[in-house]
């Protein structure tokens, strides 16, 4: 898409955000922000207090900033659905090994040779 297919409106929106990159860092990090971002700036404006209020852009991460992230995303999991994941799988294995082992008896069973009956 052209830039000059956008609305006006969008433009400068666009322009905005190209200007403050801790706007353009939440939008990366979440872009289902966008929307209420862009209703925010079409309401309050370009210096409102709001856009100074969000997260300064870090330039370098250091190995505190990735144990943090780590731990945010820890705990967004819903670890009930992992441990119910994990009992299904621990089933599948459960059963994939009773299968081998009793194709592995049948193999054991089954005679070599098949022997005739003598008439």
């Amino acid at each position: 898409m052209d830039k000059n297919d956008l609305h006006p409106s969008v433009q400068k929106f666009k322009e905005f955000v190209d200007r403050q990159p801790k706007v353009k860092r939440q939008l990366r990090r979440n872009h289902s922000l966008i929307q209420s971002y862009y209703e925010k700036w079409m309401i309050l404006g370009e210096d409102d207090p709001f856009w100074q209020s969000l997260p300064s852009a870090k330039k370098e991460s250091s190995k505190k900033d990735w144990m943090k992230q780590l731990g945010l995303l820890m705990e967004d999991i819903n670890w009930e659905d992992v441990s119910k994941h994990m009992e299904d799988l621990n089933g599948a294995i459960a059963q994939f090994q009773q299968l081998l082992s009793e194709v592995k008896q049948d193999k054991i069973q089954q005679p070599k040779e098949m022997q005739y009956p003598y008439y």
